[in-house]
């Protein structure tokens, strides 16, 4: 792993990124790089033209969704409640990989977790549309409460990419630590197809990050049955069949929800851990004033 600034990474590409493996294995240089499984990564996804917002097929772009769209990056979360480190990682993905779009996609059902544990959708929502408000590029989704049946990946991603222009690139950030479970996560083969993942090791890890990368690498391993090649230019894993899987250090804020949850639950301060909008709504609407696990309703 170099030590890279953002912005440095090739975006990833789009359905035809797939690897195989005779280019995977060519000598580097300007004439096999062509031929690589990530060739056209740094120009926009082959076949992607720009479209108006409120054109993508099915209706399923948010009011707002910014037009012209060949590379989105996808940010899904509970948002319980949204925070400056998720901002600050999405705006290094959009920096690192060239993106036209950062979607944040607060999740309405998940399946392994409580609904008690959660605000109302439409407040975590709402906490998002005020975070991201003012910056271009960056818009809120309520994909997943349109859904049927749990917030599963798969089908956010499977509704999300049918719903962008025909050769558009999907990237979905994910943490170093969710990204060691997906095998658990449902129809967990089929994600590695709709969408490239940006896993993003967590804050602390950056000092052993050359052994978060063989790990990463044995993670796939595992899933896969054989071994993932590495593009240094791509920063990714290539696998046989699959869109190009990147890995990059960010410097992620050490934030978490769980622990604002219980600082407002106390009645502690979260000046300058919440964007300022963020922090007058949860005064404002008393949210996970009754102790974590117990939010206030929304109404």
């Amino acid at each position: 792993m170099t030590g890279r600034p953002p912005g440095r990474g090739r975006p990833p590409g789009g359905d035809g990124a797939r690897a195989a493996p005779a280019a995977r294995r060519a000598a580097p240089g300007p004439s096999s790089r062509a031929g690589s499984p990530t060739a056209g990564c740094a120009v926009r996804a082959r076949g992607a033209r720009p479209v108006a917002a409120g054109c993508f097929r099915g209706g399923l772009c948010p009011p707002g969704f910014p037009g012209g769209v060949a590379r989105l990056g996808l940010m899904g979360g509970a948002f319980n409640p949204v925070h400056l480190g998720h901002l600050r990682a999405a705006e290094e993905m959009a920096a690192r990989y060239s993106l036209d779009s950062v979607c944040f996609m607060p999740t309405a059902l998940p399946p392994h977790k409580g609904a008690r544990e959660l605000a109302p959708f439409a407040d975590r929502l709402k906490m998002v549309e005020l975070a991201i408000s003012g910056r271009p590029g960056f818009c809120a989704s309520d994909l997943e409460r349109r859904l049927p049946g749990p917030s599963y990946t798969v089908n956010t991603l499977a509704a999300l990419k049918g719903a962008l222009p025909v050769g558009a690139a999907l990237l979905f950030l994910v943490g170093f630590d969710s990204f060691q479970k997906v095998g658990l996560w449902k129809s967990w083969r089929e994600l590695f197809t709709l969408a490239s993942f940006a896993v993003n090791i967590r804050p602390g890890a950056r000092r052993a990050s050359s052994g978060s990368r063989p790990r990463l690498e044995g993670i796939l391993k595992s899933l896969f049955g054989s071994d993932p090649v590495w593009d240094p230019d791509a920063e990714a894993f290539l696998v046989e069949g699959c869109l190009p899987v990147h890995f990059f250090e960010g410097s992620r804020l050490s934030i978490s929800s769980t622990d604002l949850r219980s600082r407002l639950a106390s009645g502690e301060s979260v000046r300058y851990l919440v964007p300022d909008a963020v922090m007058d709504y949860l005064a404002g609407k008393r949210l996970y004033a009754g102790g974590p696990g117990a939010p206030a309703s929304a109404g």
